[in-house]
């Protein structure tokens, strides 16, 4: 696995919008620049990111706002800097030798998932997948989760561990409404594995299944020897529409050598179901598996290093993650 450089004080993070643009959400934005700022680290933007509209720009723009970012030498991480829908789009204009020929940290969450995942998964490049984008480092005081975050990214290996309580109910308040008991649910028995981990929004990456992006097979294979962690952000998908992606994953072979999934708390759960969760999960894998891992849209959520090799642990007296490489 190649790892890009960790960053050190005074370095330059680059924001650009592979996906939605930032202008509806400016005061959190410019607020999340503030405590960059103030961790350490100079930002430039490019051009797209303080749009509107379900995207930044068209496709083209997107590609080469990301590529002078990744050809400036001043530019140390590459964030992008919102979700959105449509970064799938952006796929086929992507110069892959151009990104392995220019070794550094891209980070994101949600629709990012398309580029990182497939940066990892065919270039053996570690990408992160972080709390949230941009402008979610609005806190006045920042959770640990966010603090975690700057500590990964200059290559500290902070054991991230389970949280007390989780927010349900997002509100306007500065800081995370901690409203819910946070368990997690084990599924096929307890979990203490060590593997390498990949994964994010699995509505974006079941995108990628059969594509000519889909790389999975050949790094599963390469990292057989050691196991794969699977990661799960999800964000809208009701149970049945889960087990089926769930489906297509081990019918495709994803989970061949799986030691582990980890399965995040669902953003928005539809209202009707005939199901549970839990009842699908268990009826798609026979693969230990947590449920609620403090991974994706609901926060807070831990920061994971695509590619890393991490040691999971859950079971009724503890839960964490290690990243166990640099």
């Amino acid at each position: 696995m190649i790892y890009p450089e960790y960053l050190k004080d005074n370095d330059t993070v680059g924001i650009t919008a592979c996906s939605c643009g930032v202008l509806k959400k400016i005061d959190r934005f410019e607020k999340s620049i503030s405590n960059f700022r103030k961790k350490g680290f100079n930002i430039i933007e490019t051009n797209n990111v303080r749009t509107d509209g379900i995207v930044s720009s068209d496709p083209v723009t997107r590609w080469n706002e990301l590529t002078s970012l990744l050809l400036n030498k001043d530019v140390k991480m590459i964030n992008i800097a919102s979700g959105g829908d449509f970064l799938y789009e952006m796929l086929p204009l992507v110069d892959y030798d151009l990104i392995k020929d220019n070794v550094k940290w891209i980070g994101g969450s949600s629709d990012p998932t398309s580029l990182l995942f497939t940066i990892t998964t065919k270039l053996d490049i570690a990408t992160i997948y972080t709390p949230c984008n941009m402008a979610g480092y609005d806190h006045n005081e920042l959770h640990d989760s966010l603090n975690n975050y700057f500590d990964i990214v200059k290559g500290n290996n902070v054991r991230q561990c389970k949280y007390d309580k989780y927010e349900l109910n997002d509100n306007d308040n500065d800081g995370y409404n901690l409203d819910t008991i946070n368990n997690w649910n084990n599924i096929n028995g307890n979990v203490d594995e060590s593997g390498i981990i990949i994964g994010g929004c699995i509505e974006c990456i079941k995108d990628i299944i059969g594509t000519k992006f889909d790389n999975v097979n050949s790094f599963i294979e390469k990292y057989k020897d050691e196991g794969i962690i699977w990661y799960f952000d999800v964000f809208a998908m009701g149970p049945e529409a889960l087990y089926n992606t769930l489906l297509q994953f081990k019918n495709a072979g994803w989970f061949k050598y799986a030691k582990a999934i980890l399965i995040g708390k669902v953003k928005y759960v539809p209202e009707y179901s005939c199901t549970t969760y839990e009842d699908i999960i268990k009826k798609a894998v026979d693969i230990p598996c947590v449920y609620k891992f403090d991974i994706g849209h609901v926060k807070p959520s831990f920061t994971i290093i695509n590619g890393s090799r991490v040691h999971v642990v859950s079971n009724d007296n503890e839960g964490y993650i290690d990243i166990l490489t640099k």
